[in-house]
């Protein structure tokens, strides 16, 4: 009965290190997103549509580059939803549509939060 509880005590600590170090990892490259598009955002409204496009571009190979460390954890839909934001989020820069921009990055801020939120811990996340 001892060895038994012993398994099942090992295994439920390693399953909690397991999720802290998974939950750190989201936030550290949601965070990192974030803040990329919280400047993509500022550089849009002031009118820096090329230096926006640029960021734009670093945030999207940055998240390709970390997208397959996240779908490992997180529902591949949310990271593909954050990806196909960004493609419309460069194609409106490149066409200087600065409405448009303004929504997709938006929409790209939106869907790497929600990245970030589907792995918080929280009694809804474990339900």
């Amino acid at each position: 009965m001892c060895r038994k509880l012993m398994t099942i005590l090992a295994t439920a600590l390693i399953l909690a290190a397991l999720a802290v170090v998974e939950q750190r990892l989201v936030s550290h490259l949601t965070d990192d997103a974030l803040a990329k598009t919280s400047v993509i955002l500022r550089l849009i409204r002031e009118g820096e549509m090329e230096t926006a496009l640029q960021k734009a571009r670093e945030l999207d190979l940055h998240w390709d580059d970390h997208a397959g460390e996240l779908e490992v954890m997180v529902d591949h839909s949310s990271t593909d939803e954050v990806r196909y934001g960004l493609s419309r989020l460069i194609a409106a820069l490149e066409a200087e549509d600065r409405a448009s921009a303004l929504i997709y990055a938006s929409e790209v801020e939106g869907g790497v939060e929600h990245v970030r939120e589907r792995q918080a811990f929280s009694v809804q996340n474990l339900l």
